[in-house]
Order: structure tokens, then C-alpha cells, then sequence
């Protein structure tokens, strides 16, 4: 058994071009409330336009954005650590000795194929051909 600290070699995170639909949704929101101001005239119609606002705020922006902010692939001295999920629900990790073989595929993926287990796949991870050379380079020590 060895006493080494793990050392956390990087953090990644999906690309940012996913906060562009939920950026889209706020700004659509925003245009929405200050164009319908006072051109509702009956209280019923502004509490439903609220509701609305509420809504697309919610479902539109606030949800993916959490999702992206809680979503990351860790890269330490001895493992690969996946997280994701609404608030990480979904956490997976792989010790780099039990890597077999490391495939940088099309459209930003790598998938680490493990002995006995289901493969991994890392996927719009920036620098996709640095990271994998990476992994490659600590699973065959």
C-alpha cells in the first residue's frame, strides 16, 4: 500500500457553447417582461404571464445551467472520477490499472474501455487529443 497523496491533475467540464440555449432563454424572458409591461390590462393575464416568465426561467435557464455547473470529469494521480447529474447523482470512478486501452473517437470523445466493466466515455472535454494522450500515458505505468 502506498502513502502517496492523490493529486488532482485536472478538472473538466463540458464545453461552455452549452450555456448558449439557456443564455438564449433568459434573454427571450427578458425581452417578454419588459415588452408586456401595461399592455396587460386584466390581473388574471399578468399573473399568467408571470407564471410564464417563471417557467422558461426555471426550465430554460436555471436547470441546464445547474446541470452544466454540476457535470465534471476529474483526472487525479491514480484515477479518472465522472460526475454528473442534476446535483451529481451519477458518479463513477476508474483507477487508472484497470484501463485497458484509451480511444479518442470523433466529436470530442475518448472512451476508456475497462476489463469487466462498461466503458467510459469522457465526452466535449476541451483539448480531447492532450487529455487522452494523458490518460494512455498513466494507465500504462
Amino acid at each position: 500500500m502506498s502513502f502517496e497523496a492523490e493529486v488532482l491533475l485536472g478538472r473538466f467540464r463540458a464545453r461552455g457553447t452549452r450555456l448558449i440555449w439557456p443564455t438564449i432563454f433568459l434573454g427571450l424572458t427578458c425581452f417578454l417582461a419588459t415588452f408586456l409591461v401595461g399592455k396587460l390590462t386584466e390581473q388574471w393575464q399578468q399573473i399568467a404571464a408571470y407564471v410564464v416568465y417563471g417557467l422558461i426561467l426555471l426550465l430554460g435557464f436555471l436547470v441546464p445551467v445547474l446541470r452544466y455547473l454540476t457535470a465534471w470529469t476529474d483526472l487525479t494521480s491514480s484515477r479518472v472520477v465522472q460526475r454528473s447529474g442534476l446535483f451529481g447523482q451519477h458518479f463513477r470512478q476508474i483507477s487508472y490499472q484497470q484501463i485497458e486501452r484509451v480511444e479518442l473517437g470523433a466529436g470530442r470523445l475518448i472512451t476508456l474501455y475497462v476489463a469487466g466493466e462498461e466503458a467510459m466515455e469522457l465526452r466535449s472535454i476541451p483539448k480531447t487529443r492532450i487529455v487522452a494522450q494523458e490518460i494512455s500515458r498513466l494507465s500504462a505505468k
